[in-house]
């Protein structure tokens, strides 16, 4: 696919660590020499530094014909200005930008914005309509036909908890770990890694493999092992640890 980032400083990185290396064609734009420096050294990608709602800096970048077009700029405005530019002169087929004010969700997604994203307006339609089960599991649909890209904590309950990637025998030929959240620090997955719990998963797959991952990923330790678990962890609060 062809991904356009524009603006945003560590959430673009973190977009970038995603999708890097995957067979996409990555263009980067960001209005700030200094964030468009590290993003290059970091992620070891070509950056094109300049305002994303100017029309030569997307020229320049050749955003044109993006199979999805991600705008992250600080000003809600400007997120739409983007988008509004991608898709009608740049021939974007999916934009997707995010908001400070909850309340712009759905009136840019009226104006013909594909996607946008509030934190304050996730949470509130999270608390109002998910389950237990669904608690754990968030997904956003990147391509209605082609991926997702799901969210996942690791429970002590869960089978793949306290083991290395390498030994979980994930389905690899079906989905892929994109990066690990644990508290505060993103980490790039490999073998060695051990999962711990409450750690959050970012995996990405196709729509109809959803299910079978979820499945996988949430298979519970038996009775037995639970018991011994629990143990466990008696012994541990009693020891103070």
């Amino acid at each position: 696919m062809k991904i356009v980032i524009a603006g945003g400083d560590s959430q673009a990185e973190f977009i970038l660590s995603m999708f890097k290396g995957k067979n996409n064609e990555l263009i980067v734009i960001n209005g700030d020499p200094v964030v468009a420096d590290l993003l290059k050294k970091r992620c070891r990608v070509s950056v094109t530094c300049g305002d994303p709602w100017r029309r030569y800096i997307l020229d320049e970048a050749d955003a044109y014909d993006a199979d999805i077009f991600i705008s992250l700029c600080e000003k809600d405005t400007d997120n739409f200005a983007v988008c509004l530019l991608a898709k009608k002169v740049f021939n974007a087929k999916k934009c997707i930008c995010v908001v400070n004010n909850p309340k712009n969700v759905d009136l840019y997604e009226q104006l013909g914005i594909d996607s946008v994203l509030s934190s304050t307006y996730l949470l509130a339609q999270s608390i109002r309509s998910e389950t237990t089960m669904e608690s754990l599991v968030k997904t956003l649909s990147i391509d209605n036909d082609k991926i997702n890209v799901t969210e996942f904590t690791v429970l002590s309950k869960h089978v793949i908890a306290n083991r290395k990637i390498r030994d979980i025998k994930f389905p690899n030929k079906i989905a892929s770990i994109a990066a690990i959240k644990r508290n505060y620090e993103v980490i790039i997955p490999n073998g060695d890694i051990v999962l711990l719990p409450m750690d959050v998963l970012l995996y990405v797959c196709a729509p109809e493999n959803s299910a079978k991952v979820s499945n996988f990923l949430s298979k519970e330790l038996d009775a037995d092992a639970l018991k011994t678990l629990a143990k466990a962890d008696s012994k541990k609060v009693a020891a103070g640890e």
